[in-house]
């Protein structure tokens, strides 16, 4: 026997947790989720779906027309070479090419300026005091010119004292003369003794001898008068004085005079550099504000000093400006070569040394000359003038950046541009 319900039994057919329903219901129909839609909204999608598939044929056909011209673009600038005006010039500068000059080769040395020749005045009396001093230190005297004069009061006595003497003198001889021009003959005929005659003649020589004597003293005391005046000996300038009135002259000099003023300049130099100099070299000797004077090699001292230096002498034009013991830079003019120089302009100080800019890889585009900076450095000779000397040369045809060099970098891209042409920017 089994316990399953008969399935023609219509009461088992059910679950019994599920009520039997009557006969007379049935059950209600599920009701539906969707809503109606209105009519109007059909044609309004449809619509909408329209411009949909015609705005994505649009933008497809965009995207390809972009991608094609991005191919193309890059497969151009894989075969077109690089262009250098794509890059900006930092800077629109002027060139120019280094320039041959004949700078003088000079040989620059210290020495001092000092008298060529001198003369040391003396006084020529001792024990006298100085009455007038008639220079002073600078003065340009001549030969013969009294410098100063010595109290003569003394002096004036003891030559009419002289002259007093000179005229007794004179007296005694002729009285002496006379006795002997009178007695002498008498020896002829014996009226005399021989004794006596001599005696006459001797008398006669010691009046002479006297006179002369006195004299001689006349002639010292006018000499003592005339030494009374300071008489320069040659012609030149004062360069010292040291005679003052008051002053009791003795065995100093007076005054020092520099020989016709002349001057000369010593230099002690090395005399490894001695075979450029010889007699006859010009030389350029510096004077205070900005003034200089022009000289030549007189001579050369054949023996080094004590520390083995030459030391050469060079005469002096004259010049007002030059004084002697002065300490001055001189150069000796050895002659004129051919140098390469630029600008003072050019150069570019940077950590102690000295660089040009060099504008190198010229090439023009577009109506534009364009070139690439280069950064050079240099070692600098003598300046002249607005150019300035360069020890090691550059090719001739080298192109420099001829100002505002400080403002430009290794490697910069520069706008090359003709004189009073020059802009800030390109």
């Amino acid at each position: 026997m089994t316990d399953l319900p008969d399935p023609s039994d219509k009461h088992a057919s059910h679950s019994p947790s599920e009520p039997e329903l009557p006969p007379y219901r049935t059950p209600d129909a599920p009701k539906s989720t969707s809503s109606k839609l209105p009519s109007w909204l059909l044609p309004v999608l449809a619509l909408v779906l329209i411009i949909g598939v015609l705005l994505g044929k649009y933008w497809g056909r965009d995207e390809a027309t972009a991608a094609e011209t991005a191919t193309t673009s890059e497969a151009q600038n894989a075969t077109a070479p690089a262009n250098t005006d794509n890059d900006q010039a930092v800077l629109s500068v002027e060139t120019v090419q280094p320039s041959q000059d004949n700078v003088g080769n000079t040989l620059t040395a210290d020495g001092t300026i000092g008298a060529k020749d001198i003369a040391n005045v003396s006084a020529k009396v001792n024990g006298v005091a100085i009455e007038q001093v008639l220079v002073e230190e600078g003065a340009r005297v001549k030969a013969g010119q009294v410098l100063a004069i010595f109290d003569t009061d003394a002096m004036d006595q003891q030559v009419l004292q002289a002259e007093a003497d000179v005229a007794e003198a004179e007296a005694t001889l002729a009285n002496a003369s006379a006795d002997a021009a009178r007695v002498l003959p008498l020896l002829d005929i014996d009226a005399i003794s021989k004794q006596e005659a001599d005696r006459y003649r001797t008398s006669k020589i010691r009046a002479e001898a006297a006179l002369r004597a006195s004299k001689a003293r006349l002639s010292n005391q006018r000499l003592t008068l005339d030494n009374a005046k300071v008489i320069a000996p040659v012609s030149g300038i004062i360069s010292d004085k040291m005679a003052e009135v008051g002053m009791v002259a003795g065995g100093e000099p007076l005054f020092t005079i520099i020989k016709d003023g002349i001057l000369e300049w010593r230099a002690d130099i090395d005399p490894k550099l001695l075979g450029d100099v010889n007699v006859g070299t010009p030389v350029k000797v510096n004077l205070p504000k900005d003034q200089s004077v022009m000289g030549q090699v007189s001579r050369i001292a054949p023996t080094a000093d004590n520390n083995r230096l030459i030391t050469i002498y060079a005469r002096l034009e004259t010049n007002t400006a030059a004084r002697a013991g002065m300490y001055q830079t001189g150069e000796f003019l050895l002659g004129s070569e051919s140098m390469q120089t630029i600008p003072n302009s050019a150069i570019v100080s940077n950590d102690g040394y000295d660089y040009v800019m060099l504008v190198t890889d010229i090439k023009t585009q577009n109506n534009k000359t364009l070139g690439r900076i280069q950064q050079l450095r240099v070692t600098l000779g003598e300046r002249i003038g607005n150019n300035v000397v360069l020890t090691e040369t550059l090719p001739a045809d080298s192109r420099v950046v001829q100002q505002g060099g400080s403002f430009l970098n290794e490697g910069d891209l520069v706008r090359i541009v003709e004189s009073n042409a020059v802009q800030a920017t390109p």
